[in-house]
């Protein structure tokens, strides 16, 4: 039988989470589930000297049921400590621990060992928990595969070497780890996602916020996976799903987008006044944590690429740490604005420049702002148009944005 082929180091993520190693503090790393949280901290344990006790707790393992107990988890874990070692503790889903913020406090208090957590709520670190934890955690916010990886992935573990296709794929399957890693075709992949959606909803809503019409969360997902790159609100949404005949609230649909969010499978941005810098409350969009919740939900719809790539493009800026909203400029659309230190970038996505109409559109949202930072149109193929304008707008293809070393532009 073949050896295990190594797993692919996320380096992004292992290089945001080396540097808390040993500072005394709780590592969390959160993520909507199977986006590698566990496979990041099993090439992390590959850097730990052997000499190092490794205490590893799997809450999605049946038999550590009796551990959702604070105490009975505290117990276990101080059984295990090595006094003549250093001791690291890892729990997964750690959120499946009542009261799990009061184990780990102690555990912090007495300096017993290094910390790792992993969880698929993003409010796992709500005010009310980290008041417990006095401040003492880190955070890292993982998301499935970028392209760039899903490229290493298959490297990895298949071989294929036309990029195109690669990109093709990418975005009809999206990224989660275990569809590359298994080299699923289109049909295995969706099915993957959509038990993944399912389980996501029943454990990180249903369960979590004692949800009874899982249906009617569900419905509400479609509606947004519907709307992807487009201004959304949640009055909106109730009043798309009252038209169809759901029996629905105007707070029910607030509750439950905020659910979605929290079970990171959706990610709401908000629209920037680009002149003033406010944020325009009323005004904003939700983007899909991986593209592929969709397709599985409503279908790949290929008149929709247009949002197919914004959807993209922003988990890309946003999994290299941008701060990443919409934008408008002086009643102008700009599909992205995203920030990071003292950078910042806009981007309009589009299919194709089919017309005049559609060119003047795309630029002149762009030519509006009266800045000088970089500004890119991306297209999936945009042909004899790539290049760059007189104005200094960059006009460049899907693959090339994502796969740029950096944003920043030098004449």
């Amino acid at each position: 039988m073949p050896a295990e082929k190594k797993l692919v180091s996320r380096k992004r993520y292992l290089d945001a989470l080396t540097p808390f190693k040993g500072n005394g503090n709780a590592k969390v790393i959160t993520g909507i589930r199977r986006c590698g949280k566990s496979s990041l901290l099993d090439t992390f344990i590959e850097t730990i000297p052997e000499n190092y006790n490794v205490i590893m707790i799997n809450m999605e393992f049946a038999q550590n049921d009796e551990l959702k107990n604070w105490k009975k988890m505290l117990e276990y874990v101080e059984s295990k400590l090595d006094k003549k070692k250093e001791n690291i503790l890892i729990v997964n889903e750690v959120q499946d621990i009542t009261q799990w913020e009061l184990a780990i406090r102690d555990l912090i208090a007495k300096e017993s060992c290094d910390i790792y957590l992993t969880g698929s709520n993003s409010n796992l670190l709500s005010s009310e928990y980290s008041t417990y934890l006095g401040g003492r955690y880190d955070t890292v916010h993982m998301l499935p595969l970028s392209f760039s990886e899903c490229v290493e992935f298959n490297k990895r573990y298949k071989g294929e070497s036309d990029r195109d296709k690669l990109l093709e794929r990418f975005i009809r399957v999206g990224g989660f780890p275990i569809i590359w890693r298994f080299d699923q075709d289109e049909d295995s992949a969706i099915k993957t996602v959509r038990t993944l959606v399912d389980s996501s909803i029943n454990n990180d809503i249903a369960i979590r916020y004692s949800v009874r019409n899982v249906d009617f969360v569900k419905k509400v997902l479609k509606t947004v996976a519907s709307t992807v790159g487009s201004y959304v609100s949640a009055i909106n949404i109730y009043n798309t799903l009252a038209s169809s005949g759901a029996p629905v609230s105007k707070e029910t649909v607030y509750d439950y987008l905020e659910y979605l969010e929290a079970a990171n499978l959706i990610i709401k941005a908000e629209t920037m006044d680009i002149r003033g810098r406010a944020i325009l409350r009323s005004s904003y969009k939700y983007y899909l944590t991986d593209l592929a919740i969709k397709h599985a939900l409503i279908g790949y719809r290929p008149e929709d690429i247009s949002g197919h790539i914004e959807n993209i493009i922003f988990t890309e800026l946003l999994g290299r740490g941008y701060n990443v909203n919409a934008g408008r400029s002086d009643e102008r659309e700009v599909d992205i604005v995203a920030e990071k230190g003292d950078e910042r970038i806009y981007v309009q996505a589009c299919t194709m420049f089919g017309s005049d109409e559609t060119v003047r559109r795309e630029l002149g949202s762009l030519e509006s702002i009266r800045d000088n930072y970089p500004k890119f149109v991306v297209l999936k193929d945009p042909g004899a148009f790539r290049g760059v304008t007189s104005k200094g707008i960059v006009i460049c293809g899907l693959m090339e944005f994502i796969e740029m070393e950096n944003y920043r532009i030098t004449p």
